[in-house]
C-alpha cells in the first residue's frame, strides 16, 4: 500500500508516494506527470527515507523541470518564395529577391533580398536575425507587463534570457532565470503571455502541483485556452 509524504526542499515542496519492497536500496522515480515515487527497503525507517529523498532533492527537481518545460514542435523550412512564416500569430509569405542582402516586413510579405536565391543558409541567417531583434524587444516588453507577479508572490528572480531553442518555448532554472525562445515572437501575444506567466509561476513551484496551477489560474484564468492555441504553432 502506497503512503503519501512530502519534504521541504529550498522554497518548494517535493511530494512523493512511498511503498516498500524486498529491495536492498532506496529507489526514486520521476514520471512525465511530475509525480515522484519512492520504493524503500522493508526495514527502512521513515526518518532515513525522508533524509535520502532530501539528499536527492536537486536531482528530483531537475527531472521535474524536464517534464514541466513548455515544448514546441519542430518544423523543417525550405526558405523559398511562397513559404509561410509567422510574426505575432499572423501569416506572412516569403518573397525572395535578388538584391543587396536585407529583410523587411512589407504588407503581407517578408521581402528578403539576397545575392542568390539558392543561398538558403544566408536566407535563414537573415530571417533568424530579424526574428532575434524583434524578439528581444517584444519579449522584454511582455515580460515587464507581468513583473508585478514576481513582486507580489515574493518570487526569487535573477534574469530574463532570450535565446533560440529547438524544442522548447520556455523554461526556468533553480537560480531564478526565465528562459524564452526567440521563436515565441512568431506566436500570438496572448500565447507569449501564457508562456511568460507559466514560467514565472514555475520559479515559485518547480513542479505541476496544485499550488502551481492555483497560482497560474490566479493570474491567467483562461490559461488552458491559450495553451491549446499555442499548440497550434
Amino acid at each position: 500500500m502506497e503512503q503519501q509524504h512530502q519534504i521541504e526542499y529550498g522554497n518548494s515542496i517535493i511530494r512523493f508516494s512511498l511503498s516498500y519492497s524486498r529491495r536492498k536500496t532506496l529507489g526514486i522515480n520521476v514520471y512525465p506527470d511530475s509525480s515522484v515515487n519512492v520504493v524503500a527497503p522493508e526495514n527502512a525507517t521513515l526518518q532515513k527515507i525522508l533524509h535520502k529523498v532530501e539528499k536527492r532533492g536537486r536531482w528530483i527537481q531537475k527531472q521535474i523541470r524536464k517534464f514541466t518545460e513548455i515544448h514546441k514542435p519542430t518544423k523543417s523550412l525550405e526558405y523559398v518564395s511562397g513559404e509561410t512564416f509567422y510574426y505575432l500569430g499572423r501569416q506572412y509569405r516569403l518573397k525572395i529577391l535578388i538584391d543587396k542582402p536585407e529583410i523587411k516586413l512589407v504588407g503581407k510579405y517578408f521581402r528578403l533580398s539576397i545575392d542568390k536565391k539558392e543561398n538558403k543558409q544566408k536566407a535563414k541567417r537573415l530571417l533568424d536575425g530579424w526574428y532575434k531583434k524583434h524578439a528581444e524587444d517584444k519579449l522584454h516588453e511582455r515580460f515587464e507587463k507581468y513583473r508585478y507577479i514576481i513582486e507580489r508572490e515574493k518570487i526569487k528572480f535573477n534574469s530574463l534570457i532570450i535565446m533560440r531553442m529547438e524544442k522548447r518555448w520556455g523554461s526556468c532554472t533553480s537560480r531564478g532565470n526565465v528562459v524564452l525562445n526567440t521563436n515565441l515572437v512568431k506566436v500570438p501575444v496572448d500565447c507569449i503571455d501564457y508562456v511568460i506567466i507559466h514560467e514565472i509561476c514555475h520559479l515559485k513551484y518547480l513542479n505541476h502541483s496544485a499550488k502551481f496551477y492555483n497560482t497560474l489560474r490566479k493570474y491567467l484564468p483562461d490559461w488552458e485556452r491559450k495553451k491549446k492555441r499555442l499548440e497550434q504553432f
